[in-house]
Parts: C-alpha cells; structure tokens; sequence
C-alpha cells in the first residue's frame, strides 16, 4: 500500500473515530441516557473488578467500605484519560493524513494541541485547521466533564439527604423493624414512618438518575453504616410488616411504594425497561390476601423473623393476635422484592444489615442500636 493511500485511510479513520468519540462523551456526560456507551462501561466494569479482587484480604467491613469508596470517583477520571487519549489517538491519524510527519510526530502535536500546551506548530493550513479543532474539543470535554461532575454531585446529595432523615427512625444500619419499633415510641401515625409520598418521591429520583448515570450505584454514602440497597429494604420491609400486620386497613400509598421500589429494581438491574409495571400491583395485592401458605424463599429464616418481632415487642408495639398468619403476608410481600434486593446487596457490598442477605466475602451482619419500651414518650 503507498504512502498517500495510507494517509488518505488515516485522514478518512480519524475523522470517523473522533466523531464517533465526541458522540460518546455527549451520550455519557451531557445527555446521558441508558446504560451508556461501551467506553464507559468497559472502563467502569475493569475498575469494579480490580477494586472488589482484594475485598477477601481485608477482614473488617469498616476497612472494605473505605476502600470501595474510591472506586466511583476513579472510574470517573480514568473515563476521562480514556476519552483524551483516544481523541489523541484519532485527531492524530487526521494530522498524519493530513501532513508529511510520521506517525509518531502526527501523536506528538495532536496531543500537544488537544492538552491546550501549544508546543508544536502546524506544519500546513490542513494541520492548522485539525489543531484548532482539537484544542476546542479538548476545551469542550473539559467543560462537560466538570458539568457532569456537579449532575453527579446533586443527585448524590438528592438521595443521600433522604436517607440521613431516616437514620433516626431506622438506625445505622437501617432495619425495616426499627422503623416500626421507634416510630412507635415517638409516637408517630401509620402513614409518616415511612412517609410513603416521600419515599415513593425518593425512589423515582433513584429509579431515573441511576438508570441515566448507573456510575451513581458505586458512589457509596458518607456515613459508613449507610447504604441506598439497605436503606430501600428497609422501607420496603417496614412498609410489608404494617400491611402484614393490619391487612384490613392497607394505605394506598403503601401499596404504591412497594410498587414503585420493585420497578425500581427491576430498571436497575435491567429486568424491565419499563417505568409502569402494573404486574407488581397484582403481585402485591395477591400476597396480601394471601394466607396459611408462606413461599419457600423470602430471604428470611425463623431466627431473623424473631429477632425482628422481639425488636417490637421491646417497645409494645401492637402486634397482631395471629402473628403466624402476618408472617406469611410479610413472606408473601417480600418474595416480590427480596431477590433483587440482596443481588444489589451483594454486587455493591452493601453494609451488612439485618435481614439483607450475605455478602462476597462474607462479613458478620451489623444491628443497629435496638430501642427500647422504656424510651417510649
């Protein structure tokens, strides 16, 4: 192959690679949308893999929580080296198609103009053109990434903000009975712990900008025993025990909750794609009639359900006469959500909360402080 064919096949790679590269940095940090490009999600699954490989050598979940607590903002940046240095890459084959220097001057000056640095001059008015397009694009991703940066940021602290206002009716970590057991000590109606409107806002806000940055599922939470997986159970699990307990006098809005997190799940981990799915509706209205016959995995073995019960009884909570029969509800309901539920648990290393299944490696469950009846207003 000559020369000049060459540099016509580079001029002609070149271009369609950069525009094919500027397209993928729009899709992932101006409009994102989905599970975003391959760039992003090669580069985010190699960073998951190489953190979480040596989780079995670190003993204590204190320990492997901070260590973890790198893994989204390095796979933020390393997406950003990757980007430049392909741009690099490609704005150099235009200059090498464009120009008589080798390839390796053609590098030179493509990355010397993309950084703004300006230590190579164009060597002809093709060249000239080329850099003054690179420096701007180099301008350009700058500026989105650090736009990207603050999108982040706000729906990080959206969903954090959220989840420190329970902590106080939930512990650390949070336990769907301690949302039960200390709301009744505070003295608080059925409907405000959890304030279903609230926590069916939240787990939209969750549902859309997870599915729109999915980086957002690594960023973990400033507070070491908290976690959105487990804070979600949480709600999920409280708001199943009230309607176990009182089948007679459900609240619409509970139902709409435990809705709305299952199809938050299920977007999540790529189940559905779609944002209304009217079959968890059956579902959970199908497990509230539902008695005698509990399902064979709801996640929960006996001992957890009474440790659960006896955080109740701690505080007199009005349990039912039949608990027997609100068990089964309670497994019924959770059968709906708890397999998706512990997967994120286990995948993101979620702090090791009561009745949230194990984790990989295996780490001993974390209690909250447990209320007690004396502490009742």
């Amino acid at each position: 192959v000559s020369v000049p064919s060459m540099r016509v096949a580079s001029l002609i790679l070149g271009i369609v690679l950069t525009l094919w590269t500027v397209l993928a940095v729009v899709q992932a940090m101006l409009i994102p949308s989905g599970p975003g490009p391959l760039i992003t999600r090669v580069v985010s699954r190699c960073i998951r893999v190489i953190a979480y490989a040596p989780l079995t050598m670190i003993r204590t979940y204190s320990r492997q929580n901070k260590w973890l607590a790198g893994v989204a903002p390095i796979s933020l940046l390393i997406q950003l080296v990757v980007y430049i240095t392909i741009l690099i890459f490609t704005t150099g084959l235009i200059v090498y198609g464009t120009t008589d220097l080798s390839l390796l001057n053609s590098f030179y000056q493509s990355g010397s103009t993309l950084t703004t640095l300006g230590i190579v001059e164009p060597v002809n008015v093709a060249s000239t053109i080329t850099t003054f397009i690179a420096a701007f694009l180099g301008l350009v991703i700058i500026a989105i990434f650090i736009g990207y940066l603050m999108a982040i940021y706000g729906a990080l602290v959206s969903r954090e903000s959220q989840m420190a206002r329970l902590s106080i009716l939930a512990g650390e970590p949070a336990w769907g009975p301690q949302i039960l057991a200390r709301s009744h000590i505070l003295g608080l109606p059925a409907n405000q712990a959890p304030r279903y409107t609230d926590w069916i806002n939240w787990t939209c806000d969750v549902r859309l900008n997870q599915r729109v940055n999915p980086i957002l599922s690594d960023f973990r939470s400033t507070a070491e025993l908290r976690h959105w997986v487990i804070t979600m159970l949480a709600v999920m699990d409280a708001t199943a025990l009230r309607i176990a307990f009182e089948p007679d006098n459900v609240d619409p809005n509970a139902v709409q909750l435990l809705v709305e997190c299952g199809v938050t799940l299920s977007v999540l981990d790529g189940t559905t794609q779609h944002a209304h799915n009217w079959a968890k509706q059956d579902e959970i209205h199908r497990a509230i009639k539902s008695g005698g016959q509990s399902p064979t995995d709801a996640g929960l073995s006996s001992d957890e359900w009474h440790a659960g019960i006896s955080a109740l009884q701690l505080v007199d909570y009005p349990l039912p006469p039949d608990l027997d029969a609100a068990r089964s509800r309670f497994l019924n309901l959770r059968h709906i959500y708890v397999e998706q539920t512990y997967a994120f648990a286990k995948q993101l290393h979620a702090v090791p909360a009561p009745w949230s299944g194990t984790r990989n490696p295996a780490v001993d469950t974390i209690w909250p402080e447990i209320a007690r009846g004396q502490e009742k207003l």
